[in-house]
């Protein structure tokens, strides 16, 4: 089995678009890094100035409140700052600073959604491009059993996935050191999702919370292409799935607030592909849980590896 795994190891990096992928890795980050570089360092406010502002952008959002004029989402909108602001205040974290370990917190995940794509894509290609050119047979006559040959192809498409994570993880952080002051990875930090919930807790649960969540999707993903591909040989057709699984990941807040309340929705893959949305929150919706989302997303993974596995095991792929 290892020889096996080796072999195909071996022949993924003979290839150009692997190294193309993580040099695009590299690039990525180096432009998302100048980009907050750019526009978001040049805010950044002093240990005095942070917290008087905070204090006056308090007090502004109270006269909110109290105006006969302002309309429901203007106060609601003025709770929510006053309630951030507060706890920025409290836990003496200034929101405006920039350091290597915020920088990382905020890009990481925006460059992530490229490897998802290029893991697709090598996932799509690895059993489909053999099969369409024949040279599958001639892994079919060693003395190994055929499940034997696809569980070394998908374990080297996740470790390749692993190395592009691994990659932009180095490149973030040291683009992070050369631009930004050091953290400690203790630093308290404060983390607030679009609808408004709120969780502090410190830098590495933050980031490697983020990383882990984002990695256990991306499997997902690789394993619907994967096993799409080889149940039908079609790398455009597992790479079209992979993508639109990945642009419905986009509209899943949408789809919750709309289909929340249905019965079979929470069974449905969709609203289980955002998984770092639990760094913030407890449920995606009622009654679905962290570990009710690893569930269904189990199911779904054990069925597809099962079709595929069990149809290379007997298809007759002497052509």
């Amino acid at each position: 089995m290892l020889s096996l795994l080796k072999n195909e190891w071996i022949k993924l990096w003979t290839k150009k678009q692997p190294w193309i992928f993580v040099g695009l890795i590299i690039v990525f980050t180096l432009l998302f890094t100048l980009m907050y570089y750019s526009f978001e360092a040049n805010t950044a406010l002093d240990s005095d100035e942070w917290q008087m502002q905070l204090e006056q952008e308090i007090e502004q959002e109270r006269e909110i409140l109290q105006s006969e004029d302002a309309s429901e989402w203007e106060k609601d909108f003025a709770e929510m700052i006053i309630e951030e602001n507060t706890a920025y205040l409290e836990g003496g974290i200034n929101p405006r600073q920039f350091n290597n370990l915020i920088y990382m917190n905020d890009t990481l995940l925006g460059v992530a959604s490229f490897i998802t794509l290029f893991s697709v894509i090598v996932a799509s290609s690895i059993v489909s491009s053999e099969m369409n050119t024949g040279t599958i047979k001639q892994l079919v006559i060693r003395p190994y059993e055929r499940w034997q040959f696809l569980v070394s192809k998908f374990i080297t498409v996740v470790l390749f996935s692993i190395v592009l994570i691994v990659t932009l993880f180095v490149t973030n952080y040291i683009l992070g050191l050369i631009l930004f002051d050091t953290a400690s990875w203790n630093t308290a930090m404060i983390e607030r999702s679009f609808e408004g919930a709120m969780v502090e807790t410190t830098a590495a649960n933050l980031i490697f919370s983020k990383i882990g969540l984002y990695t256990l999707n991306m499997l997902v993903f690789v394993v619907i292409s994967f096993s799409l591909s080889t149940l039908f040989r079609s790398q455009a057709l597992a790479v079209g799935v992979g993508i639109f699984a990945l642009f419905a990941t986009t509209m899943s807040q949408a789809l919750n607030f709309l289909l929340a309340d249905t019965a079979w929705y929470k069974f449905v893959i969709i609203p289980h592909l955002s998984l770092t949305e639990y760094v913030v929150h407890d449920t995606i919706i009622e009654g679905v849980t962290l570990p009710f989302s690893l569930a269904v997303l189990a199911v779904y993974v054990i069925i597809l590896l099962g079709l595929a596995t069990v149809y290379f095991q007997k298809k007759d792929i002497a052509y």
